[in-house]
């Protein structure tokens, strides 16, 4: 079975990521998928809680941000 993977992004007008789609054709919103994350259905992101608090979504490769993905 094919592990579900973030693909494509999309942001708002702030330029700040709000949804997320993946390899099988998913769409999530910010909170469906840290709910995705944090239950291990999305495989290349993580769920990091920075020190001001807010919780945002990385991906697990260092190398790689979602802000470079493209967009759908």
């Amino acid at each position: 079975m094919e592990e579900e993977i973030i693909t494509h992004i999309r942001k708002d007008n702030l330029n700040r990521i709000i949804e997320f789609k993946t390899n099988k054709g998913n769409i999530y919103n910010f909170e469906m998928a840290k709910e995705a994350i944090t239950f291990d259905k999305i495989k290349n992101a993580k769920v990091i809680k920075k020190n001001n608090g807010r919780t945002c979504i990385q991906s697990k490769d260092s190398n790689q941000s979602f802000d470079d993905f493209p967009e759908f």
